[in-house]
């Protein structure tokens, strides 16, 4: 386990110092900013099940953003409860502007409905949309590493759940629609 932390601040360091630029951190923060409490995904979801020939993976965004809030953010933040790196090093100047969370680390939230919905998509059709989807789930879980508000093993973990569990919704949702 030890291994693992020192992995991860050495990444998040070496972000901070090779890649944090004045010019990618409003981006940075616009990326996360759309993924704040799933909030393009929900959007996405919900559009998508206002046509009835979409229903089918607008239901499944929506299973798969469901399972982020009940297996990451409610059961694995708080049973894992890492510290977010922006109040491990508090004293460490950043990239951050972004105020501190008040809540856990573990599994990045961000990360793992951006997976969870971009998986829903490229199972129902993989095509030059899902493509996006799939950068956007990909940048977004970097922006956390940028922003100073995951560590890289926090963003892994988010993505792995979010494919396993946008499958699991895709199944789930499949055989009952």
């Amino acid at each position: 386990m030890d291994w693992i932390i020192a992995l991860d601040r050495s990444i998040i360091f070496s972000v901070q110092d090779m890649v944090v630029t004045p010019w990618l951190t409003p981006l940075m923060r616009f990326i996360s900013f759309i993924g704040e409490y799933a909030g393009i995904w929900v959007l996405l979801g919900v559009l998508f099940c206002l046509k009835k020939e979409y229903r089918r993976v607008g239901v499944t965004v929506l299973l798969g953003v469901l399972f982020t809030l009940l297996v990451g953010n409610i059961t694995l933040k708080h049973l894992v409860m890492r510290l977010r790196p922006c109040i491990d090093y508090a004293g460490v100047s950043v990239a951050s502007v972004i105020p501190a969370a008040n809540d856990y680390s573990f599994p990045s939230g961000h990360t793992f409905s951006s997976f969870a919905a971009t998986t829903a998509l490229i199972l129902f059709r993989k095509n030059l949309w899902t493509l996006l989807a799939l950068c956007v789930a990909v940048v977004m879980g970097f922006s956390r590493i940028y922003l100073f508000m995951h560590y890289p093993s926090d963003v892994i973990i988010g993505a792995i759940l979010g494919v396993i569990f946008g499958i699991v919704s895709w199944k789930i949702v499949g055989k009952r629609m």
